[in-house]
């Protein structure tokens, strides 16, 4: 069903129709509870945000604070376009969809009360394909290694020309923000530039304080092209799990993303609900090729053959109702999902053998995971017991989320052998290139495949529904055949929200992108 869907996307887009109508996809959760004016809600994160601005945002905490402030073109929302929450009114395309036009929708303003116009768009274009900007989501602003082409046709509409038909090129612009013209324009190192830190959005709340180590607040922003049901957002930086569970049940936070094991902590709380979701996340390992061991594929599949998947899920998340071994670096909703032909799956003997023909019985590796979170936590002393059955030592390095950040987006780090993480990167398939191309932002696996690489281009570019099906195919095999990234578990999410607050079904558009508009406080 999810193929005919996202076929029947592009093959609108391809006919010059608007792509698919902006309605609501969620209904709201409390609908028979009155909505309280105004309020406030306090939610927590792990970490101090790395950077706002919206094409440098490349973790988590930046992420969800990002979207308060910035609102997308569109989303692609189980499998439709989806323009609810959205800058854009409608996207057509022409009969070979190389070419895509937005057409905004009228009345859009910048924080500062500046019109938001194409002219914003097509400047947050060129700055995305600058060489010399280095946004790390550069490569949805190519197509065939050409820069998409930004045009304004009017105030209200832009038209983009990749040069060739590409089939995830929706997909990827999904992912880009737009930024205002009035503010970057001629700043030469954007991604570093002081404006970041007070920045000026579109989205439904404007930025009002920050407070390294304690808070990022923001409030309600009146020219929003919708309404917003609260006065202000606080998100709260709470570093570690149980500090954060504590102010949950006494009422000083009232929200947070929580792990499989605070669930039974949490669920006893009189004053909070606990919303569950499929969240589209994988957690999985990544081995580092810097480490001349790890080059050899061997050694690699050796690693995955000395861990029993369904015995690692079951120590690391407690229960299946929390977690199901994962077989692919694609999540099952994604397009193209295939499991893989060989799933290296609970054989220490394999494994010894494999490390043996290798010449490597005897390997001391590092692994790097967040130490404040409870399942990373969990992942490790599990690979640390399972490589020890087959002569591996894994030596544990339990790392504070900054420096975890900092080490695995620096492309010459060696401090680790192997490091958890974990990822969610939606329906559209040419998107999980990011974790393991040559050149891509979150290659944890440090590889370089250029057959792999030509691939993922080729996916990209291919329009046809039965051959790109079996291009991303190979694709999953090739990177499951030489264990590039091992994937553990594919995870449900865990939203904890105090009872005084409703809306979160509709604030919740799919895994980790919000609509933070939606949420409301509760009438007494």
């Amino acid at each position: 069903m999810r193929k005919k869907v996202l076929a029947a996307l592009l093959a609108a887009a391809v006919a010059g129709t608007t792509v698919f109508a902006g309605t609501a996809v969620f209904a709201a959760e409390n609908t028979e509870e009155a909505k309280a004016e105004g309020g406030n809600i306090t939610i927590a994160e792990t970490a101090d945000p790395q950077n706002i601005n919206p094409l440098y945002v490349i973790d988590q905490t930046s992420f969800d604070m990002m979207q308060a402030l910035y609102s997308p073109f569109f989303e692609i929302v189980n499998g439709e376009m989806y323009y609810g929450n959205g800058l854009c009114e409608s996207v057509t395309a022409n009969d070979d969809a190389s070419e895509f036009t937005l057409k905004l929708k009228d009345g859009l303003k910048w924080h500062d009360g500046e019109p938001l116009t194409a002219d914003d768009v097509v400047f947050t274009m060129q700055v995305l394909v600058d060489e010399k900007q280095n946004v790390p989501y550069a490569s949805y602003g190519y197509v065939n290694d050409k820069a998409v082409e930004a045009e304004k046709v009017d105030d209200l509409t832009v038209k983009l020309s990749l040069g060739s038909s590409s089939a995830g090129f929706l997909g990827g612009l999904s992912q880009v923000y737009c930024i205002p013209k009035h503010i970057y324009e001629g700043v030469e190192n954007i991604g570093e530039s002081d404006l970041n830190n007070n920045p000026v959005g579109n989205g439904p709340f404007k930025f009002e304080e920050y407070k390294s180590g304690e808070y990022f607040k923001v409030t309600k922003f009146d020219d929003y092209f919708q309404d917003v049901n609260l006065d202000s957002i606080t998100f709260k930086i709470v570093k570690d799990s149980s500090s954060a569970n504590a102010a949950l049940a006494s009422g000083d936070l009232d929200a947070r993303l929580i792990s499989a094991d605070d669930y039974d902590t949490v669920s006893a709380y009189d004053n909070v609900n606990i919303n569950t979701y499929n969240s589209g996340r994988v957690n999985a390992m990544f081995m580092n090729e810097l480490n001349e061991d790890l080059q050899d594929v061997k050694v690699r599949q050796a690693i995955a053959y000395a861990l029993n998947k369904e015995e690692f899920c079951q120590f690391a998340f407690l229960s299946e109702d929390y977690a199901e071994p994962a077989d692919s670096v694609f999540t099952p909703d994604t397009l193209y999902y295939a499991k893989p032909d060989n799933t290296y799956d609970n054989d220490p003997a394999k494994a010894q053998e494999l490390l043996s023909e290798a010449g490597k019985t005897s390997l001391s590796l590092n692994l790097m995971y967040i130490s404040t979170d409870k399942t990373m936590e969990s992942e490790a002393l599990y690979v640390q017991s399972a490589l020890a059955n087959v002569g591996i030592t894994v030596n544990l390095v339990p790392t504070d989320e900054s420096t975890f950040k900092n080490k695995t987006k620096d492309p010459e780090c060696t401090d680790y052998d192997l490091v958890l993480s974990f990822y969610t990167l939606g329906e559209e398939p040419s998107l999980y290139a990011d974790m393991c191309s040559s050149d891509s932002r979150t290659n944890y696996s440090r590889i370089k495949d250029t057959d792999l690489d030509a691939l993922w281009e080729k996916g990209n570019s291919t329009a046809d529904e039965t051959e790109r099906g079996e291009i991303y195919k190979e694709i999953q095999n090739t990177i499951n055949d030489n264990m590039y990234i091992y994937p553990i578990a594919y995870s449900n999410g865990f939203y904890a929200v105090n009872k005084e607050f409703g809306g979160f079904d509709e604030c919740l558009l799919k895994t980790i992108y919000y609509d933070y508009s939606k949420i409301y406080t509760l009438a007494e």
